[in-house]
C-alpha cells in the first residue's frame, strides 16, 4: 500500500466539493441549494468525481466520522460558509477542503493501520504460550483455538472450545474481554483460567477480580480463589473455591485429580490424545481417582488406572476399552 496521499486542496473542484459537503452535512440545505448542488455536480465530471471521492472516504469510516465530525464542528463549518459573503474565496475554500481531506487521511491511516484479528491454535496434546502486544500472556492448553482482536477501546479474545490461562496486563481504560458461547468475561488486569466445551464452561480466578456475565443469568464478580460453572444454557452455578494445584497442573504438563470420578478423569485424558479411552461398564464411572498423570504419556495413565482398579484394557477400533475382569 502506498503512503503517498495527494490532498489536492488547490483544485477548484475539490475545494467546492468540500464546501458542498459541509453544507449537506449541516442538514440545513434549502431546496434551492440542493438544486444548485445538483447543477454543480452535472456541470463538470471533475465536480462529480471530487464530491464522490470525498463522500466515499467519509462513508467508508462512517462510525468514526460521526464521532470526529461532531455536530458542533459541522455547524461551525456551515456557519462559516453561510456568514461569508463570498464563499468561493480561494482561501476559505482551501481551508475547508484541507480540513476535510486531512481528517479523511487521518481516519484512513488510523483504520488501515488497525491490527487485524489474529487466530492462534493448538493441536491435540499441544500447549502454547502467546505473548500479546500489551504485555498480556495467554497459555493455551490442548486442542484450543482462539481469536485475538485489539481495538482502541477493548482487548477482545473469543473462543468456543478449549482451555487457556490468561495473565492480563492491567489497563483500566482498556478492558480485556473473553467472549465464549455462553458467557462473557471482563477484566482489567488479573490471572484466570477458562475451560470451555460444548456442554459447559468453567472459570477459575487465580488473582484479581473478574466480571462474569452468563447469557441466561445475572452478572457476577469473582475474586482470586473463586470458580464458577456455567452450563450449556448459560445458567451459572454457585461461586465455589478451587484447588489451583489441581486446576493448573496442566501448565506443567501434569493432570492432577483429588477424589475425581473415573469418568471425569477419562474425559480429561481424552482431551490430550487422539486415541480415546472408553469405559465399557457404567459401574466404573464413579470410581474415585486421586493421583497425578503425565499429560504426554497415555500408556502410563491407562496402565495406572487398570492397575489401581484391576481392569482389563483392550485396544479395539482405534480406542482403549476399559472393562471389569471376569470373575
Amino acid at each position: 500500500m502506498s503512503n503517498n496521499i495527494s490532498y489536492g486542496f488547490a483544485s477548484r473542484s475539490v475545494e467546492e466539493a468540500a464546501i458542498w459537503h459541509a453544507k449537506l452535512m449541516s442538514g440545513a440545505m434549502t431546496v434551492d441549494e440542493r438544486a444548485a448542488l445538483a447543477r454543480w455536480l452535472e456541470a463538470a465530471e471533475a465536480n462529480f468525481a471530487a464530491f464522490e471521492r470525498l463522500e466515499g472516504t467519509l462513508s467508508a469510516t462512517d462510525a468514526s466520522a460521526q464521532t470526529i465530525l461532531s455536530e458542533k464542528f459541522e455547524n461551525e463549518l456551515y456557519d462559516e460558509v453561510q456568514n461569508s459573503t463570498a464563499w468561493r474565496v480561494p482561501a476559505l475554500a482551501a481551508s475547508i477542503a484541507f480540513a476535510f481531506l486531512t481528517l479523511s487521511a487521518t481516519i484512513f491511516f488510523n483504520y488501515s493501520s488497525r491490527p487485524e484479528a489474529l487466530t492462534y491454535a493448538t493441536a491435540v496434546g499441544e500447549t502454547r504460550s502467546v505473548n500479546l502486544d500489551d504485555g498480556s500472556i495467554i497459555n493455551m492448553n490442548t486442542d484450543t483455538a482462539l481469536v485475538v482482536e485489539y481495538t482502541r477501546s477493548e482487548r477482545v479474545i473469543s473462543f468456543d472450545e478449549g482451555e487457556a490461562i490468561f495473565n492480563v496486563e492491567r489497563n483500566k481504560d482498556k478492558p480485556f474481554i473473553v467472549e465464549l458461547p455462553v458467557v462473557e468475561i471482563t477484566v482489567t488486569g488479573t490471572t484466570f483460567n477458562v475451560l470451555s466445551s460444548k456442554k459447559d464452561t468453567e472459570i477459575f480466578v487465580v488473582s484479581g477480580t473478574v466480571q462474569v456475565k452468563p447469557i441466561s443469568d445475572q452478572a457476577l464478580t469473582l475474586s482470586g480463589g473463586d470458580s464458577i460453572h456455567i452450563n450449556g444454557n448459560g445458567d451459572a452455578g454457585a461461586i465455589t473455591p478451587f484447588d489451583p494445584i489441581d486446576t493448573l497442573a496442566w501448565t506443567t504438563g501434569k493432570l492432577r485429580f483429588t477424589q475425581a470420578p473415573l469418568h471425569e478423569v477419562v474425559e480429561e485424558l481424552n482431551r490430550y490424545f487422539n486415541k480415546k479411552i472408553i469405559l465399557q461398564d457404567a459401574s466404573l464411572s464413579m470410581l474415585p481417582v486421586t493421583g497425578e498423570f503425565d499429560a504426554t504419556d497415555q500408556t502410563a495413565a491407562i496402565d495406572a488406572i487398570t492397575l489401581i482398579f484391576d481392569l482389563n484394557n483392550q485396544f479395539e477400533n482405534g480406542a482403549f476399552i476399559l472393562s471389569k475382569k471376569d470373575g
